[in-house]
């Protein structure tokens, strides 16, 4: 017989997930970037769900995949914190507000079509948006960016995806094989230190 209190516990994880996925969706305009600093307050600061190291592996992981960067978020982080169940329900919280969202826009798009109040109200949005994408940045950065192999993986993407348009897919995977290519080389390194160490106690 399952116990009452793990059982509750559950349910009530759940419903948290459903009802933070939900408010964070409906009030987020611009997509699963936007909706970072949120969730990392949410989840890392405020419920120690989730470490920073989690949030920023999500992040990567999303950002990697197909799919749209929100639904795809709801799916780990749901996943990660309350299994299966978890997922579920925070792929549905993320979904319904623009859902309807959309379908109402979709009603009345012809009518606010060309409206001066509407534009004005769609620039505050996006300037709102801009904040909180640079606000992303400057989270993931203080918890990755540290040492300088990191920084320079960083500023060698940006200067390729900025300057020369290379495809950020290729990138996301070049970057990868880099960050396997360095650990092996780190690891060897070790290996050998630890090796000349030893040979200088045999003597």
């Amino acid at each position: 017989m399952k116990n009452p209190a793990k059982r509750n516990g559950r349910e009530n994880r759940l419903w948290t997930l459903f009802q933070v996925f939900f408010k964070i969706s409906a009030v987020s305009v611009g997509g699963g970037l936007t909706m970072l600093p949120l969730m990392d307050r949410e989840f890392v600061e405020k419920r120690n769900w989730m470490s920073e190291s989690d949030m920023v592996d999500v992040v990567a992981i999303v950002q990697s995949v197909p799919g749209i960067i929100a639904v795809n978020m709801a799916i780990l982080i749901g996943q990660r914190t309350a299994g299966l169940a978890g997922a579920l329900v925070a792929s549905l919280g993320v979904v319904i507000p623009p859902v309807v969202v959309i379908v109402v826009i979709a009603a009345l798009l012809f009518q606010l079509s060309g409206n001066a109040t509407a534009d004005h109200i769609f620039t505050g949005v996006r300037a709102a948006v801009s904040a909180l994408i640079l606000l992303s940045v400057i989270k993931m950065s203080k918890s990755i960016l540290k040492g300088p192999i990191p920084i320079v993986i960083a500023l060698v993407g940006f200067l390729l995806l900025v300057v020369f348009d290379v495809d950020a897919v290729g990138l996301i995977v070049a970057s990868a094989f880099a960050g396997v290519l360095i650990a092996g080389i780190r690891r060897l390194r070790k290996k050998t230190l630890a090796s000349c160490a030893e040979e200088e106690k045999g003597k």
